[in-house]
């Protein structure tokens, strides 16, 4: 894979968790096989409260 986003699909497959990752962390990620060119982009949904401040507004309070 090259340092840019772009994986085999061979690759995509045997380093799924990695690829998930850079979707994640740097952006899209493009995956080459005989039949085209895909790319995987992560969305952020919004829809959901963040973690810690869900757990914050748990909190005992007093």
């Amino acid at each position: 894979m090259e340092s840019r986003g772009v994986w085999t699909a061979k690759d995509a497959k045997s380093d799924f968790v990695r690829l998930l990752e850079q979707a994640r962390t740097i952006g899209p990620q493009e995956i080459h096989d005989d039949t085209g060119i895909y790319v995987l982009k992560v969305y952020d949904d919004k829809t959901k409260e963040d973690a810690a401040k869900f757990l914050l507004n748990q909190r005992p309070k007093g």
